[in-house]
């Protein structure tokens, strides 16, 4: 079955740090498959703004660039995704 974790009352679930530390990122697109829901790590959004922190103005709220840039990237992703299946 594997590891059993509990969502609490605010409807967060802790990640055991053994499977955090293998795919390095705090980001996750959550899906739900066939009644299972599924965790895909997507690269953190901050990371993939490095060497294009110009293109934000500065009076936007880095945050919601950042968030905006984790959502193009799970586009991306799944539109690679359709391709290949």
């Amino acid at each position: 079955m594997g590891t059993v974790v509990k969502i609490d009352e605010r409807g967060r679930l802790v990640i055991p740090s053994k499977f955090r530390n293998k795919v390095k990122t705090d980001y996750f697109a959550l899906s739900e498959e066939e009644g299972k829901l599924v965790l895909t790590p997507v690269p953190d959004p901050l990371k993939t703004l490095i060497g294009r922190v110009s293109r934000v103005s500065p009076t936007e709220d880095l945050d919601e660039t950042a968030e905006e840039e984790a959502e193009h990237t799970i586009r991306e992703e799944k539109k690679h995704a359709n391709l290949g299946s």
